[in-house]
């Protein structure tokens, strides 16, 4: 056996486009230089053979030729090296490799040979102290983390990966200091196995001692500290120091947010001591004021135009006065709210809400003047919960009867939502529970009160992630339900009901059309939706992406949503464009079943539905 240092030697292949063309032009001929044309060996893999002509001495410098048989014998030698080490990068650490030269005629043949001998394969992963913290073994566990195991062939690329995998670990479970460095190993030539050395320099693990949070100008700093997801004494945790920027960051009150973990101690901590930490956060505000707008798209409910102004930092405190404005045919609405941060607890909001709205859907038309208030808390890092009132007063025209009721209704919202998701916009991996139920009393006719109920429940799983740990490929999938206890049908509020279709909903369906219909192809709306589905998301470069989906749902007029009822399916697909606020999506959809009205002709189920909105559909 013989040490020696493991490193990857990895072209990227941005680079192949460039070979490939100069290996096409080994037939251009040159008065100034020794002309040549170079063979690789039929027993290198396609993908071997990309990375050995990306980075090759001989077909990077085809165009300046060399002046004399000692310059091309250099870039023959050169070439040679990168050969044998590109090789031991796939496993190959046994091969030999020679080089032929034929200068009968022009342009001189010169042509490499490869003897590959086994993959070697990983008799053992070790983490090897490198500081002084000591690491006794691999555990088993980040081995399943890092995806290499005994008994496989070692590929460089795979190890060269784990180094971030292994320091993202470490940063979850306590050392922010950690040291990875390159892969090293010990290769036995006779069993044609390496045993694979990561020399790890932990740090010590931390303990929070205190945080530290840098003033700002504008903003009293019991906001940031009131927002910080760790309390002193805590093991230090990546995760909850992501988390607790985010939040800061959508708050709209900071251009930039950075946590440093600083060590309250210089000296080098032994022995697995525990290193006593200061967590300093440090902000830049960004203005508190904005203005913003957008445009929507929905085929069966045409165009939205979006205009918002806020402000973020209103009295010092983080207090949020916001107004906003939505027009379109299909609805129209102004809302102003204010939020009340940390009133009465730490991360305890009050918020308070205010709009005016005109519908004119295709079940019913009418104007509603509706205001809530409601405390919100976050209960820990991933859990929050409200509760509030509600008031709703206007009047609904129901299109089946053409008749127009009065709306008055006192409501009592209760929400509880768990958040494991990594992003906001664009989830890639997590979960998300959530669920609000609402008891109404007021003008219900027949009916003294009615309770609406809905829960959602989302999960992102990715499938494939790039070289800094970035998911490029995410499994999402989505459930939601709704029930509606009311003593009659007939009493519950046209504006009240499940319909389902359109945009957040089932997209190959019309906006509102999942509903039951009557024979105007007027939708009756629900008492009970059921709503499923699945998304395939890729992301192919830093900007673009796309989707695959696959979803289905139900609304009827029962007390529950079921599985047993007949559920009207869709398919289709989408492109992404990756902002750094969020993706901006386009969605076609198709239905599988396009519905007939006894008697007519034609479906009324469009052959297709198209979208254009900013963030995923769920």
């Amino acid at each position: 056996m013989r040490y020696f240092k493991f490193f990857l030697f990895i072209a990227f292949s941005t680079t192949c486009l460039r070979a490939e063309v100069l290996v096409a032009d080994s037939s251009s001929h040159s008065q100034s230089g020794i002309e040549y044309q170079v063979e690789w060996p039929e027993v290198l893999s396609d993908e071997i053979r990309k990375r050995i002509e990306s980075i090759s001495m001989l077909l990077e410098h085809k165009t300046r030729l060399p002046g004399s048989f000692g310059g091309l014998a250099k870039r023959i030698e050169k070439d040679k090296e990168l050969l044998i080490k590109t090789l031991h990068s796939f496993g190959y650490y046994g091969c030999t490799v020679s080089v032929d030269v034929e200068q009968i005629e022009s342009p001189v043949l010169i042509k490499f040979r490869v003897e590959l001998g086994p993959i070697y394969i990983i008799e053992d992963i070790r983490l090897e102290s490198s500081g002084s913290v000591l690491i006794a073994s691999l555990p088993g566990e980040i081995s399943e983390l890092i995806g290499l195991n005994k008994g496989e062939p070692l590929i460089a690329e795979k190890a060269q990966q784990c180094l971030v995998v292994l320091k993202k670990f470490f940063l979850q479970t306590g050392y922010p200091f950690v040291e990875i460095n390159e892969p090293e190993g010990v290769i036995n030539h006779l069993k044609h196995t390496v045993v694979l050395y990561f020399p790890v320099n932990l740090g010590g693990k931390a303990i929070i001692s205190k945080s530290e949070v840098v003033p700002t100008e504008n903003l009293n700093p019991d906001f940031i500290r009131n927002r910080l997801f760790w309390k002193n004494g805590d093991v230090f945790d990546s995760r909850i120091v992501e988390r607790t920027r985010r939040l800061l960051t959508q708050s709209g009150l900071f251009e930039n947010v950075v946590v440093t973990p600083k060590p309250i101690t210089e000296t080098e901590t032994e022995n697995n001591k525990e290193q006593p930490i200061v967590m300093q956060v440090k902000t830049t505000e960004a203005p508190p004021r904005s203005v913003s707008a957008g445009l929507h798209y929905a085929t069966s409910q045409g165009g939205e135009a979006r205009f918002a102004w806020n402000h973020y930092n209103l009295l010092g405190n983080g207090e949020h006065l916001g107004a906003s404005l939505r027009v379109s045919q299909v609805r129209s609405k102004a809302r102003i709210f204010y939020d009340i941060p940390d009133l009465g607890a730490p991360k305890q909001t009050l918020k308070n809400d205010l709009y005016v709205m005109r519908e004119n859907t295709r079940a019913y038309a009418g104007k509603t003047f509706a205001a809530t208030t409601k405390i919100e808390r976050q209960l820990d890092e991933m859990l929050k919960a409200s509760i509030g009132l509600s008031a709703e007063e206007g009047h609904i025209r129901q299109k089946t009867t053409n008749k127009r009721k009065p709306i008055s209704l006192i409501g009592v919202p209760i929400e509880l939502a768990l958040d494991g998701s990594n992003d906001l916009l664009n989830p890639t991996r997590g979960f998300r529970i959530g669920g609000h139920i609402t008891p109404y009393m007021g003008y219900l006719a027949s009916s003294k009160g009615m309770i609406i109920g809905q829960g959602t429940a989302s999960l992102y799983l990715p499938f494939q992630t790039n070289t800094l740990d970035e998911d490029m490929g995410t499994l999402a999938s989505f459930i939601k339900f709704g029930t509606i206890r009311i003593r009659n049908f007939s009493d519950l509020p046209p504006n009240k009901r499940f319909y389902g279709g359109g945009n957040g909903s089932i997209r190959a369906y019309g906006y509102q059309l999942i509903s039951p219909v009557d024979e105007n192809r007027t939708p009756l709306g629900g008492e009970s939706l059921l709503e499923f589905g699945t998304e395939l998301r890729y992301r192919f470069t830093e900007k673009m992406g796309g989707v695959i989906f696959v979803e289905a749902g139900t609304v009827t007029q029962r007390k529950l949503p079921t599985f047993k009822t007949k559920l009207l399916w869709g398919t289709g697909f989408g492109i992404r464009y990756y902002t750094d606020y969020a993706p901006v999506r386009l969605d076609i959809a198709f239905p599988l079943q396009r519905r007939k009205i006894p008697g007519a002709k034609r479906p009324y189920d469009a052959p297709y539905q198209f979208y254009v909105s900013v963030g995923q559909a769920f």
